[in-house]
């Protein structure tokens, strides 16, 4: 087995025109992705309070020390930034040295800018005069960077963007210190902190629990995959037992995955890349017995398809059931079904029941997870 760990710290910067809608963007991949968004421009608001004619000089050395000694405690930064002034151009230098860097151009027609200039309080901003803005502008345009993405944010809609960003967040999800293990052809990652726990003493002596762990082999106890298999992964996390059902059924055969926390769906969709698999379909969405929107603790671990007992901090959720989404998807053939749902597995056996009754379907579903003070193996047995 080879592992390789990841030290370097990331970095989203948003480049545009000023009120292209940068710190906007900004807060949707905060809300959508989790990278923190970081709003310094009370910085230069402050110094042009007091020092008018030279506020830029005085607040551009504190904005970069503000950003850095970000990114040190967070690990991850998205900020915006015109990219117009030399200290722009130095603070990006910097970041590429340390981090791995995404710039992303918020692309907003300069007509429609200054409108939104015109509109937006000048107390929670820096102002400038028209001369001013004339030249930045001009500035913005000779700027000339290897963009990682264009993000249009004229007419685009909130899903829009994040379908946009989806597939480059998805390829930086790693917190600042992730693993990557390679073992017996197959790869995954897994940011340190996860559920994984890997140990020095998983990694010399039990490489197979550290990267697969020694429960996902256990959903495989009484039935072997073979391949043209139809597997359903309900409950994928980050693909452990995903990538390696994709293996086991090969080309012929497909997995179905579903993941309901969108980040956790990232990281999954990552590994799949990461082992060049064709044979998977992700659906970001939770399992009931019907199709409906739910309350869901947004964890981003292994635990986090939860709707029993939700925080005030839950999100809400689209759910479906899996007889629903699977004609959705034309699929009527199942051969295996693994399901670790954090004790969701009973509401997510009722909504399969054409699934069931069509297939001779070989289960393996969790049933130690305590709801209401019962375990659930009550329930899903008489299921």
């Amino acid at each position: 087995m080879a592992a390789k760990n990841y030290k370097m710290k990331e970095a989203f910067v948003l480049v545009g025109v000023i009120a292209a809608g940068k710190s906007y963007i900004g807060r949707l991949i905060e809300n959508c992705f989790d990278i923190p968004f970081f709003e310094y421009e009370d910085i230069f608001i402050e110094a042009q309070k007091d020092h008018p004619d030279d506020f830029l000089k005085l607040a551009e050395p504190l904005a970069e020390k503000a950003i850095f000694e970000f990114l040190d405690k967070r690990g991850r930064i998205c900020f915006e930034n015109t990219m117009n002034r030399p200290y722009s151009l130095a603070i990006l230098k910097k970041l590429q040295q340390i981090s791995d860097v995404r710039i992303i151009y918020v692309d907003t027609p300069i007509d429609l800018a200054r409108r939104r200039l015109r509109q937006r309080p000048k107390s929670t901003h820096v102002r400038w005069t028209k001369e001013e803005l004339d030249k930045i502008y001009a500035d913005i345009r000779r700027v000339e960077l290897d963009y990682d993405i264009i993000v249009d944010n004229s007419s685009s809609s909130d899903e829009e963007i994040r379908r946009n960003l989806q597939e480059l967040m998805s390829e930086r999800v790693w917190c600042s210190d992730c693993v990557e293990i390679s073992f017996r052809g197959q790869k995954l990652k897994f940011d340190s902190w996860s559920g994984v726990n890997l140990t020095p003493y998983d990694m010399e002596y039990q490489p197979w629990r550290a990267s697969f762990r020694k429960e996902n082999l256990g959903y495989l106890r009484h039935y072997d995959l073979r391949p043209r298999d139809v597997v359903i992964d309900a409950g994928g996390y980050e693909g452990t037992f995903s990538i390696y059902a994709a293996k086991a059924v090969g080309e012929t055969g497909r997995v179905i995955v579903f993941e309901p926390d969108t980040e956790n769906c990232m990281k999954l969709e990552a590994n799949i890349r990461l082992n060049g698999l064709t044979n998977v379909i992700v659906v970001n969405k939770a399992l009931w017995s019907e199709d409906k929107t739910l309350k869901f603790n947004n964890k981003h671990t292994a635990g986090a398809s939860f709707f029993f007992n939700a925080s005030p901090h839950a999100v809400e959720m689209s759910a479906v059931s899996i007889d629903n989404e699977l004609e959705r998807l034309g699929i009527s053939k199942v051969d295996f079904i693994k399901m670790d749902i954090e004790g969701s597995e009973i509401r997510a056996i009722e909504g399969a029941k054409k699934v069931l009754m069509n297939n001779a379907v070989n289960l393996a579903v969790a049933s130690y997870h305590i709801i209401s003070g019962e375990e659930t193996s009550t329930g899903v047995e008489a299921v």
